[in-house]
């Protein structure tokens, strides 16, 4: 009864008492309209790597308060903006990973493998590379297999 009770009252305040969020910013206008980011633009040195950026802020940018153009992600339209350049950074971050990973545990069949970690393997290396340039399908199928992952008895535990 008592959870009961609990999870109306819950809903009810949920409901009832909390406002909506607004995504939209109020504070934001279009920095052709700002005096701030007009300010900043008659004050900048004319040259073609300042009037280009601010002509291009002044069409498609909303300003704040300080005359700085803001990007503003809460219209789908601007998510390839934030959405591209996060992908491209977790791909050739994972690639420069798997590549590594990749050589250390060729090497690590081979004889000497401390050698090829001081004096690096050219040929396997690049096949490396070229092996690491289709990680996350690999990543996948190793997730899946369980060789991606450790077992639970291959995870020391410290005795307490």
């Amino acid at each position: 009864m008592k959870r009961l009770f609990a999870l109306v009252l819950t809903l009810f305040i949920w409901f009832s008492i909390v406002p909506a969020a607004s995504a939209e910013n109020a504070s934001l206008v279009p920095c052709s309209e700002s005096p701030a980011f007009q300010e900043r633009m008659k004050s900048s040195p004319d040259s073609y790597y300042f009037n280009k950026p601010f002509e291009a802020y002044a069409q498609h940018e909303l300003c704040g308060e300080d005359g700085l153009p803001h990007l503003v992600l809460d219209r789908l339209d601007r998510a390839g903006d934030v959405l591209l350049p996060i992908g491209i950074f977790l791909y050739v971050a994972g690639l420069i990973g798997w590549t590594g990973r990749s050589y250390l545990r060729a090497t690590k069949k081979g004889p000497s493998p401390e050698q090829k970690e001081i004096f690096i393997d050219l040929p396997l290396a690049l096949q490396s590379v070229l092996k690491g340039l289709t990680w996350p399908a690999l990543a996948v199928q190793e997730l899946l297999s369980g060789e991606l992952t450790a077992k639970e008895g291959d995870i020391p535990v410290s005795p307490r």
